[in-house]
């Protein structure tokens, strides 16, 4: 939805969830190919077949989360030594077979942040070393879905990867956040976040158990809501205006006593909060394990983060004022689905929006990407760019000064000029690197010389030992924390920084070499 918002084309789109592959079908009839497929035993040669061989510029998806989620935490599955073998923490391995086989300038894959500590880091690390030796500059991006005008806490691990020829990709360049936080530093052109009641006020109150498939808009509820808010959310997101009839608005049934336990909380407030003032609840469930079992959730902020788990029972999701917990609609509203897109019945559509990439968070990076493969053909980033080494030898002329000054930490004493020109030499001497993985190196080390490289006999300590997460000599990541700092001061531009000009040159200089 986002992609196809931001004016990417799809050429195919699997998934081996009955529902997930009928609804796709249902609301984006045009795209030729939408497969039921396990991509397991579904081999990428066949996709190519189908496809004709087209050139793919984008491939996204998302592995299974559930083998490296939070929310797993307490019985050791996820983290720790009670480690539990999960197969679908390697189902990442299809996703990079993929990658391999169509060679797309750009791949993303999304994960819960706990991918980054499931194991000690160990699949984090996997999927950025792994997609590297396929050719891919690799780096994390952590999005926070709010900053895009999505009315929820929601935070994900999104994985990048783009061709080593290709200039840099960073989400500090490409994908520019929209919205911030009342309590957040403003910056020109940014929008108040969307609230939850800005997203759901409109719709017409029910009961617990009630509603109907299919209903009439409240024309009064909505004429005053137009008069509060504006357009922004419900014309601009949700496109009430392209929907004739308000669909999947129907409230879950609850037991007497989840309804009892429901009036007792206050807007904003969890059970563990309102039985610590002094609420008798009533409901069975572990009171230290579920502390915010039940959560009614404030018209004045942000929505939880829905997760797939909001199909079992939606206690978390109680309705800020009405006694009951959110319906489709309301949920679908708070992942940003416009109200015309069609759901199936309840509990798949509760499970397929709660695994969804909220469209506004889609269309932010599809933007962003399309800006980047845009400027990529245009080569727009060699304009203005820091001087680049013309060889090894001069790079390297350019580099060791500025390395032995942060042998002897006097980096900060380094002139821009000096840093700049060390800085280049880096991206040209290790293109494959991205600088923002530098600040993310995690806690392996790697001892790999390759005895047939020249920088190596030359400079070792340049080349080796290394991070296995991000890649980066150990040597080298004070000049990138360096740099992050003179970035964050504004004492680097942030398209010098990227250096993407010295990355291509480095990247032809090695293929020209094989």
């Amino acid at each position: 939805m986002g992609l196809k918002r931001a004016g990417f084309k799809c050429l195919a789109a699997i998934d081996f969830d009955d529902s997930a592959v009928k609804t796709y079908k249902t609301n984006f009839p045009h795209v030729r190919n939408v497969l039921k497929k396990d991509l397991r035993r579904y081999q990428p040669e066949k996709l190519g077949d189908l496809l004709g061989h087209r050139r793919v510029d984008v491939i996204v998806g998302g592995p299974p989360c559930q083998g490296f989620s939070h929310a797993r935490h307490v019985d050791g599955a996820n983290h720790g030594k009670r480690l539990v073998f999960d197969p679908r923490r390697y189902l990442y391995r299809k996703f990079l077979s993929y990658v391999a086989y169509f060679q797309p300038r750009v791949f993303v894959i999304e994960n819960v942040l706990g991918i980054r500590s499931a194991a000690g880091g160990e699949f984090f690390t996997r999927v950025q070393v792994e997609a590297r030796a396929l050719g891919y500059r690799v780096h994390g991006e952590e999005i926070k879905a709010w900053q895009f005008g999505v009315p929820q806490k929601r935070q994900r691990q999104l994985i990048v990867g783009t061709r080593r020829e290709l200039p840099i990709f960073s989400g500090k360049q490409y994908i520019k956040p929209t919205h911030v936080l009342p309590n957040e530093p403003s910056a020109r052109n940014l929008r108040p976040v969307t609230t939850l009641w800005e997203a759901i006020g409109d719709l017409t109150p029910i009961k617990a158990g009630e509603g109907l498939k299919e209903r009439d808009y409240d024309s009064q509820r909505q004429f005053d809501h137009f008069a509060r808010y504006g357009g922004r959310y419900l014309l601009d997101v949700l496109e009430v205006h392209k929907s004739i009839k308000l669909t999947a608005h129907v409230a879950r049934p609850h037991s007497k006593r989840d309804l009892r336990d429901f009036a007792r909380l206050r807007e904003g407030e969890h059970s563990a909060q309102a039985i610590k003032r002094g609420e008798k609840m009533k409901f069975p469930y572990d009171r230290l394990t579920f502390k915010d079992r039940f959560t009614r959730q404030r018209r004045s902020g942000l929505c939880s983060t829905v997760v797939a788990h909001v199909s079992k029972d939606g206690l978390m999701f109680i309705h800020p004022t009405q006694n009951r917990s959110l319906t489709v609609r309301e949920v679908a509203r708070v992942q940003s689905f416009p109200d015309w897109f069609s759901f199936p019945e309840r509990t798949p559509a509760f499970r397929l929006i709660g695994n969804a990439v909220p469209p506004l968070v889609g269309e932010a990076l599809g933007r962003g990407i399309r800006k980047f493969l845009n400027e990529s053909i245009g080569r727009s980033h060699s304009q203005n760019q820091i001087p680049v080494p013309l060889s090894e030898k001069q790079a390297l002329d350019w580099l060791v000064p500025v390395f032995t000054a942060a042998g002897q930490r006097m980096l900060r004493d380094v002139s821009r000029a000096e840093f700049l020109r060390a800085w280049s030499s880096i991206g040209f001497l290790h293109f494959w690197l991205h600088p923002d993985s530098a600040l993310e190196n995690g806690n392996w080390v790697l001892d790999r010389r390759d005895e047939k490289s020249a920088l190596n006999r030359v400079a070792p300590d340049l080349v080796s030992p290394i991070f296995e997460l991000s890649g980066w000599p150990m040597s080298l990541v004070p000049i990138a924390i360096e740099g992050h700092r003179r970035l964050s001061a504004d004492k680097l531009r942030v398209r010098d920084f990227y250096c993407s000009a010295a990355h291509i040159a480095g990247a032809s200089r090695f293929v020209t070499k094989h």
